[in-house]
């Protein structure tokens, strides 16, 4: 049997957008298929259950090169031994499968072999409970099966036993960096990076990422409709939507977090109605879309120009090389935090405040912006300390760049997966082949 495998996403005419996996000859995998949609689809979108099938789309080439049929043995119970697990399946989700002109690396990182582990763990065991749940109660097979599952799991949380790396973080800007930012992107300025009929536009984005923190995908899910701007505290609203009819994107923009309704200050609401109102309607194709963000040709922007956007910037200001929209995010995180503090609101308070801001349904998401904070503050301190023993000391060098958490590092872009295609089921045709 061929190894090779394909992800495809099949959109329907009401707009869901539905992932399936097929093997070499471009037919259906449906053991893997059934999966999918039963288990994965109520409760992950359309690019999280992509990324999945994936994942699954590797056990199975992998499982196509064995000597026995994985699918026999999850439907009959047997499931895969720990030395199949640790010894052959391990080594195999370590590779790295991205086709590249030039070799870079072999081996992924321990976080994404940590990840593909979990999505088969997860995958082995409920075709290994849907095999239980057919024998009665009592049966020693039933017992048998209990056992073999339990050493499953063990063998694939201990699979990759080394610790996996921490994520970087996209690392908020310095005060410095954000008046640098603001300065160089507001419209008509000489270093300004872009041309002269998309300034506005970006500049926009730019605010919106920033003062409102948005992700990427709710900026391009904004309608015009969103922006209720003439009330007397403007408010933009953030809602969840996936599979929406209106959208004709191929990688549908998804808002990860709750839906909400966040305050607009009023002199970027008069900025973004003057841009709704004389710039926007001028673009050719503009009433045919209700999304407000749009390409030159009508069309609502992709998530690959927003990153582009902000990649012109750092092609013209070297300092802003490594500029990602969810560096501005994390800035936006950082100055909430730190403003409400100042306000006299201990660190529960803030949380609860910054949950609802930001969208987040648990405390853990919001970690990673609170621990970057909580690294500059405590850098803060000891250079304060550092500055109080040796203040007369007027050879002592400075710090080097990124000492005091005012850098940005390179921040994580995501990749593209192995060989997915588009289809439009209304059409019939091809959207995408990558």
């Amino acid at each position: 049997m061929h190894a090779r495998f394909h992800v495809v996403i099949v959109r329907h005419p009401d707009g869901e957008r539905l992932p399936i996996l097929l093997d070499a000859r471009r037919q259906p995998i449906d053991w893997i298929n059934e999966y999918s949609i039963k288990r994965l689809r109520p409760r992950l979108s359309a690019n999280s259950l992509l990324k999945a099938l994936q994942i699954l789309g590797m056990l199975w080439a992998w499982a196509a090169r064995q000597s026995f049929c994985l699918q026999e043995r999850l439907s009959t119970g047997e499931g895969l031994s720990p030395d199949e697990i640790v010894s052959q399946l391990y080594p195999r989700l370590r590779r790295d499968f991205q086709a590249r002109a030039k070799v870079r690396k072999l081996v992924v990182a321990p976080s994404t072999v940590l990840q593909r582990l979990q999505v088969i763990s997860r995958f082995v065991t409920w075709h290994l409970e849907a095999a239980m749940a057919r024998w009665p109660a009592g049966s020693p097979e039933l017992w048998d099966m209990r056992r073999r599952l339990k050493c499953i799991e063990h063998a694939f949380a201990t699979a990759g036993r080394a610790r996996p790396e921490a994520p970087q973080h996209a690392r908020a800007l310095s005060t410095e960096q954000v008046q640098r930012l603001l300065l160089v992107c507001r419209p008509g300025h000489d270093e300004n990076p872009w041309k002269p009929p998309y300034q506005e536009r970006n500049y926009l984005i730019v605010l919106m990422l920033l003062l409102l923190g948005l992700r990427r995908g709710e900026l391009l899910k904004l309608k015009v409709g969103d922006c209720m701007l003439s009330r007397s505290i403007p408010e933009i609203r953030i809602e969840r939507s996936p599979d929406d009819e209106w959208d004709s994107r191929r990688d549908e923009p998804q808002v990860k977090t709750a839906s909400r309704q966040l305050p607009c200050d009023r002199s970027l609401a008069t900025r973004l109605n003057a841009y709704i109102c004389q710039i926007r309607r001028n673009i050719g194709g503009a009433d045919k879309t209700p999304f407000l963000f749009l390409s030159r040709s009508g069309s609502p922007m992709s998530l690959a120009r927003v990153n582009g956007v902000l990649n012109q910037i750092g092609v013209v200001h070297e300092e802003f090389a490594d500029l990602h929209p969810h560096c501005l995010r994390s800035t936006c995180a950082t100055s909430f935090r730190a403003q409400g503090l100042s306000n006299g609101l201990d660190e529960d308070r803030v949380e609860k405040h910054m949950m609802y801001f930001f969208g987040w349904r648990s405390s853990d998401s919001l970690r990673p912006y609170i621990a970057d904070a909580i690294r500059r503050e405590s850098c803060e301190f000891s250079l304060g300390y550092q500055a109080t023993l040796l203040g007369g000391d007027r050879g002592c060098p400075r710090p080097a760049s990124g000492f005091d958490g005012r850098s940005t590092p390179d921040a994580s872009r995501p990749t593209g997966g192995p060989n997915c295609k588009v289809f439009d089921a209304s059409s019939g045709k091809t959207l995408r082949n990558t």
